[in-house]
């Protein structure tokens, strides 16, 4: 099934272009209530790094698998969808989404020319 549950984030910084980003909705959530709390107005500049809103980035055996699963939903596919694209079960594909499976490095390399990124991002 695709996510159907999903927002629409745009930032903007001054003199910066502004970036949309469409998230899942639990995601968003949680960056809405960190920035509601930890962002003031007089602070409404500030550079805030993605390791601070999203924990599990700052986890290096968590940060492969919460980057392949937006790598994924950036794409617009299911995991079934870019399972069938790399020719492996879509269970294994969520394995690896949650953390329970590892992704080497030549799977990295097949997740990358599939979603279009660089492979040393799911290493």
């Amino acid at each position: 099934m695709r996510p159907t549950e999903y927002v629409t984030v745009t930032f903007k910084g001054l003199g910066k272009k502004a970036k949309t980003f469409v998230m899942p909705f639990a995601v968003g959530k949680r960056m809405e209530g960190f920035i509601a709390s930890n962002i003031k107005p007089a602070h409404a500049e500030k550079s805030i790094p993605a390791r601070q809103v999203l924990p599990e980035l700052a986890d290096d055996t968590l940060r492969p698998a919460a980057i392949l699963r937006g790598a994924r939903y950036k794409a617009e596919l299911t995991q079934k969808e870019l399972a069938d694209r790399l020719g492996i079960r879509q269970h294994h594909l969520s394995e690896m989404e949650n953390a329970k499976r590892p992704i080497g490095k030549q799977m990295a390399k097949r997740l990358a020319e599939a979603l279009d990124c660089d492979y040393r991002l799911f290493v």
